[in-house]
């Protein structure tokens, strides 16, 4: 071979390698190339379906703020993501519009985005139009849930498939790299290791490289992410938040607050931020809050807290928890703190519990009231039927009218531990309180003494109410008895009446009272008032602070039971030395007043042989109920329970009124008892009597319909007039 053809062939073999070697560096550069266009896509890619997840996140998190609160406010970050759904969901189809399947994804991705931000609509939409009942019965539905969980998944499937996509790629661009080099090697032979190596190093290297650049933006959209989740927490949430800066031992800096610490005090954020913290709130002691830090920094954890705090508009219960955030040493040179005002809850927690007791009191009372009106109608209807057979015995007559007098004194108390417990049957009309107080003015007057100024104040226009008149006539003398203890040396009693309309605030902060339009009874007296101790516990029965003797701590007891059983409300205001206003709040009603109810007829006796049959489970109250229906003329059958008595109406027993207990032993109930005595025998009139209802006849207070009553201890009088009520005037003797 000449040396030409050498020359010729070394320089085509320099060329050869020179252009080998372009090729390869200039296919490297290009493959790096693409590999560093798929990555941005896939971050872009990344980055857009989780912006989408985001945004409906914070949707749904404005939504529920603006839900809990009805807050316009709260409803920015719902907008804002509104507006930005459609461009971001327009992004995202047009970054994968080159791969079908990604195409399918990202569509079915955008519907189920579209879903869920049409639930958000919806609830936002109830809210706004007031119905929050439908708003809560969307987000019970758990279709939003639901849907957010579509979108994630859908969001998941986009993502697996945009990394698998790159790696596929990225091999792809490596076996092209690859076969480069392989083609170079076989070419150049020994002169190419070099760079044969070089290129492989600097083939790792870009790996490398891409791998890093994949984690890092995978580790910024994490942090994104998370950023992101924690300022709408942050913006968000309706508790306090705020970031206090330590400065020292004893100073504590506000860094940052969010919006709704912000609003309770009234500021904007950047006013507040840079300002110590015993600045920006006097009423938290500095000490306290130091205490609180050295506790944190000490354990290194959370510490829980439950303050009052005194402001203008009154105290307030603080619930805080304060949370160190270490810095890069462990040192903890900032703090986090979350306030939650629970005024309201302790407050409901309060109320609720001293509901609980009066409850407890109430059904302690009530059975108490029933054993004892027992004994008592033993006791009065034995005296009662003595009554003849000391005829003419001056000092044996006057010994039992004594007797009878301390049985009806008894019976009294126990009426007073019934109405407390609401368990007393109440006759409720439609009345105009007015002419009810006008009515017992001048009886005030006589009771009260010409010491005490009476004046009675009723507004124009007043409402009719629904009550027993009996009831308010005996609370108005109640309250005003004890205006009259309450002024030794005499004063003022004022009795108003006028209209009243309790609102929802009010009935938030009051104890079992609903909304509403009511007639308001106050009576105010300028006596001595009283503490808030006693005012606490004045409802109680048989709390009183009048002298041995001087009283038995029911009165008010029973204004209460009658008031709560009507449905009602009543509060108490007093302070020491400047007397007491109790107001009376009853129900109004729309319905024209009921007429007056004619006087009861005199006591009167048939005398035709008529047959009760008298169903009583007490044997001496049976005995002594007998005796006192034979005194009136009567034939008697008698039964200890529902049982035996339906037993005897089955068999035939000619009887003309059923006389029953309504609280019996035995499987037959009292209510059950008389549906089966209607079935059998319509036209059979039933008396009941008890000392203690419970709910067997009486719902709401008022009597069932067609339901007659006696209540134990009745009088003889008051037996046989009730008896000529029922029984019809021409009825047959048997």
């Amino acid at each position: 071979m000449s040396f030409n053809r050498i020359v010729a062939a070394a320089i085509a073999l320099a060329v050869l390698v020179g252009g080998l070697t372009v090729f390869l560096i200039f296919t490297q550069i290009a493959t790096l190339g693409s590999a560093r266009v798929w990555v941005e896509h896939t971050r872009e890619v990344l980055q857009t379906s989780q912006r989408l997840v985001s945004l409906v996140q914070q949707a749904e998190d404005s939504e529920r703020g603006f839900l809990i609160t009805q807050d316009p406010a709260y409803l920015k970050p719902y907008r804002d993501a509104s507006a930005a759904l459609p461009g971001d969901e327009g992004t995202l189809a047009r970054l994968v519009v080159d791969n079908p399947t990604e195409v399918a994804q990202v569509r079915d991705l955008n519907s189920a985005v579209e879903r869920r931000r049409h639930i958000i609509d919806r609830v936002v939409l109830a809210t706004q139009n007031g119905d929050l009942a439908g708003a809560r019965a969307i987000i019970v539905s758990g279709e939003g849930r639901a849907a957010m969980g579509d979108i994630e998944q859908r969001a998941a499937k986009v993502t697996t498939l945009e990394n698998r996509l790159l790696i596929q790629r990225t091999v792809s661009a490596r076996n092209t790299q690859g076969l480069a080099l392989a083609i170079g090697l076989s070419v150049s032979l020994l002169a190419l290791v070099t760079l044969t190596v070089g290129m492989i190093l600097l083939a790792r290297t870009n790996a490398r490289l891409n791998r890093a650049i994949v984690e890092q933006r995978e580790s910024e959209a994490a942090r994104e992410a998370l950023s992101a989740l924690a300022n709408a927490i942050f913006v968000n949430v309706p508790d306090y938040l705020i970031v206090l800066n330590v400065e020292g031992e004893d100073r504590f800096v506000v860094a940052d607050v969010n919006p709704a610490f912000a609003k309770a005090l009234n500021v904007t954020p950047e006013r507040v931020r840079g300002r110590a913290i015993d600045e920006l709130l006097p009423a938290v002691p500095a000490q306290r809050l130091i205490g609180h830090y050295r506790r944190v920094r000490a354990g290194g954890k959370p510490v829980t807290t439950r303050d009052e705090f005194n402001f203008p508009d009154g105290a307030r219960v603080w619930e805080s928890i304060l949370a160190p955030v270490p810095a890069d040493d462990g040192a903890v040179d900032r703090l986090i703190g979350s306030v939650r005002d629970i005024t309201d809850r302790v407050r409901a927690e309060e109320r609720l519990r001293e509901a609980q007791r009066m409850e407890a009191i109430g059904q302690l009372t009530g059975g108490v009231a029933h054993d004892f009106n027992n004994l008592l109608q033993v006791i009065r209807g034995n005296l009662e039927l003595l009554q003849r057979s000391v005829a003419g015995d001056e000092r044996a007559e006057t010994r039992l009218k004594n007797a009878i007098f301390g049985a009806e004194r008894a019976a009294q108390l126990t009426r007073q531990l019934l109405a407390f417990a609401r368990r007393q049957p109440l006759e409720p009309k439609v009345v105009n309180l007015s002419r009810l107080v006008s009515d017992m003015a001048d009886l005030l007057r006589r009771t009260l003494g010409e010491s005490i100024e009476v004046e009675t104040v009723v507004a124009g226009g007043l409402w009719n109410t629904i009550a027993d008149p009996a009831q308010v006539e005996s609370a108005l003398l109640n309250l005003a008895l004890n205006a009259r203890d309450a002024m030794p040396t005499g004063g003022r009693l004022t009795v108003e009446i006028t209209n009243a309309v309790l609102d929802e605030a009010y009935a938030r902060n009051a104890d079992d009272v609903a909304p509403g339009q009511y007639v308001m009874l106050a009576v105010t007296d300028t006596g001595d008032g009283m503490s808030e101790e006693v005012r606490a516990r004045v409802f109680e029965p048989f709390f009183t602070t009048k002298t041995e003797g001087k009283g038995t701590g029911l009165g008010l007891s029973m204004v209460y039971g009658f008031v709560k059983q009507s449905n009602g409300h009543i509060q108490i205001y007093s302070e020491p030395g400047s007397g007491t206003t109790v107001k009376i709040y009853l129900p109004r009603s729309r319905q024209p007043e009921t007429a007056p109810t004619p006087p009861p007829p005199p006591e009167t006796t048939l005398d035709r042989g008529l047959t009760i049959l008298v169903v009583e489970d007490e044997g001496a109250v049976r005995e002594a109920a007998i005796a006192m229906l034979e005194e009136l003329g009567y034939r008697a059958l008698e039964a200890v329970d529902a049982q035996s008595a339906l037993a005897l109406v089955e068999g035939g027993a000619e009887i003309d009124l059923v006389f029953t207990d309504v609280v019996m032993p035995g499987p037959l109930r009292t209510r059950e008892f008389a549906q089966a005595l209607k079935t059998l025998r319509p036209e059979l009139p039933v008396l009941f009597t008890s000392g203690y209802t419970d709910n067997a006849i009486i719902h709401q207070g008022r009597l069932d319909e067609g339901v007659h009553l006696i209540s134990k201890p009745y009088a003889r009088a008051e037996l046989a007039r009730r008896l000529a009520q029922l029984l019809p005037a021409d009825a047959p003797a048997r």
